[in-house]
């Protein structure tokens, strides 16, 4: 091989280094100490670890478990994860507790966890790097037309998107009546033991790990607790292939403690860096003040906008208790009541409404000019939120009267706006954690929320084909805020450890 001048000078460099025998030798392996850990506590659908004070906690760490169907008849209905986001939709709560001090207390976490983690990342990453971990498997596909006689009335049309029901997990059977759904993969049986083994890593639930490995051995005098709760209401996650009798309202979704769970495990990496790297860090605690450490914590707050007139405008004024906290962004996650067309998405799903706009308050100041209306201004909020675009197709998304108009999703699809989420960006574009929020003082933020419902549409047309799905219906909605989290860690003259956790 030629090298130029310039590899030549570079090359030599290297050599002197690799044979300076005077440079001072430190150690600088990093140690992985693996571990599994078991419960210490129990019960149907709530688990609690105790973590070991030992190096950093690997944010790759993962939370193992079996599903598993309860005897009797649920065996028999075909069960299987729902292939939009699988096992994160039956992860209900994660608490973290360092001694009494809590560092996150999160409700509705698989949902949290399904917008931030899974569904940032591009379709192919989705269905086959994280479905072996989450079993999840959702693929589209474009109708033909021969395959729109799967649609009553003519509903399906040519180029419309729609579940391919040979390529996902689910074969969601005929779009109409569910008659031919079936078990494509990962059968949530009985029998544990022949069950897929699911992992979910804890940097997907946890807040605290976003940008940063919990140096966890700085907590040597406190017990470190985590707390998983699954959801007992299988139905908000899981489908049950062999209720056939769609079209008389069943939902292809298995009942409420349908599903338990088993083998559930932290499989737990403990990153054990040169001593030297951890005294520094002990160090700092020994100095005036101690060491701050910054954390991202998410919350839930969960609001309710009552029945809505059809084409008759609805206002509301959300407030969010957010006070006197650097706050990151606001992400809104809303669902009409339950209907024949929540197939797929079932309870994990963000219904979108066809006219609705969007403004915030903070500190008594309208964020926008005016109130965002248009799918790209959600979108884009969104996106601006999780730092990427959001992974999923335009007809999940978009449910504008445009959209519905196009049919390029038929409504019995399952997919049209299944997944519109909106969200506030309040970053300002630094890295860090602390500072890179906006602080709110004693003023509430305030989300000014307005829709315009619909009836359900139907065409002029011969075969009267459904356009779109009545949205009068109350809505329930999911507020995940992220805030900046601080804990003080502080070396006591006894030499024992002094925690204090605040907020930014």
């Amino acid at each position: 091989m030629n090298y130029g001048d310039n590899d030549t000078g570079m090359m030599s460099s290297t050599l002197q280094n690799l044979t300076d025998y005077k440079m001072t030798d430190m150690e600088n392996v990093m140690e992985v100490r693996s571990e599994r850990i078991f419960p210490i506590n129990s019960s149907t659908y709530k688990h609690i670890f105790r973590l070991d004070t030992a190096g950093f906690l690997d944010k790759s760490s993962m939370l193992t478990f079996k599903c598993k169907a309860k005897d009797g008849t649920a065996s028999a209905k075909g069960l299987r994860a729902n292939t939009f986001n699988g096992v994160l939709g039956a992860i209900k709560r994660v608490q973290l507790h360092f001694g009494d001090y809590e560092i996150q207390n999160l409700s509705e976490a698989g949902k949290w966890a399904t917008l931030n983690h899974l569904k940032k990342v591009k379709p192919d990453v989705q269905n086959k790097k994280l479905s072996h971990y989450l079993g999840n498997q959702l693929h589209y596909t474009v109708l033909e037309a021969e395959d729109t006689t799967d649609f009553a009335g003519g509903e399906g049309i040519t180029g419309a998107i729609v579940p391919d029901n040979t390529r996902s997990g689910m074969n969601y059977g005929n779009f109409s009546t569910g008659a031919g759904a079936a078990v494509n993969s990962q059968a949530i049986t009985n029998d544990a033991d022949g069950n897929h083994l699911h992992a979910v890593p804890l940097g997907m639930l946890l807040g605290a790990l976003d940008r940063r490995d919990l140096p966890l051995f700085l907590f040597t005098d406190y017990k470190v607790f985590l707390e998983i709760e699954f959801e007992a209401d299988s139905s908000e996650w899981v489908n049950a292939a062999t209720n056939n009798n769609y079209g008389a309202g069943e939902q292809l979704k298995a009942a409420s403690g349908d599903v338990l769970f088993s083998n559930v495990e932290l499989c737990v990496d403990y990153l054990i860096f040169p001593s030297k790297v951890q005294e520094d860090y002990r160090q700092k605690t020994q100095a005036e003040g101690g060491l701050t450490l910054d954390f991202m914590n998410i919350f839930n707050i969960e609001k309710t906008l009552l029945d809505g007139t059809a084409n008759v405008e609805q206002r509301e004024d959300f407030r969010l208790n957010v006070l006197d906290q650097e706050l990151h962004y606001v992400q809104m996650v809303k669902q009409l009541p339950e209907g024949t067309n929540d197939r797929v998405l079932l309870g994990q799903r963000s219904d979108g409404i066809s006219v609705n706009t969007l403004q915030y308050n903070v500190n008594g100041v309208d964020v926008f000019p005016t109130p965002q209306h248009s799918p790209l201004q959600h979108y884009n909020q969104v996106s601006y939120v999780l730092g990427n675009d959001l992974q999923v197709i335009k007809p999940l998304y978009c449910k504008d009267v445009n959209t519905e108009y196009s049919m390029l999703s038929p409504p019995i699809g399952n997919l049209l706006g299944k997944y519109n989420i909106l969200a506030l960006d309040l970053t300002n574009g630094e890295p860090s954690i602390r500072g890179g929020g906006k602080m709110v003082g004693n003023y509430p933020i305030i989300v000014k929320y307005m829709r315009k419902p619909h009836a359900q549409i139907t065409s002029n047309i011969a075969s009267n084909p459904i356009i779109g799905l009545a949205e009068t219906g109350t809505l329930n909605v999911n507020f995940f805020c992220a805030t900046t989290r601080l804990v003080n860690v502080r070396t006591l003259p006894s030499g024992g450890m002094s925690v204090v956790v605040s907020n930014a």
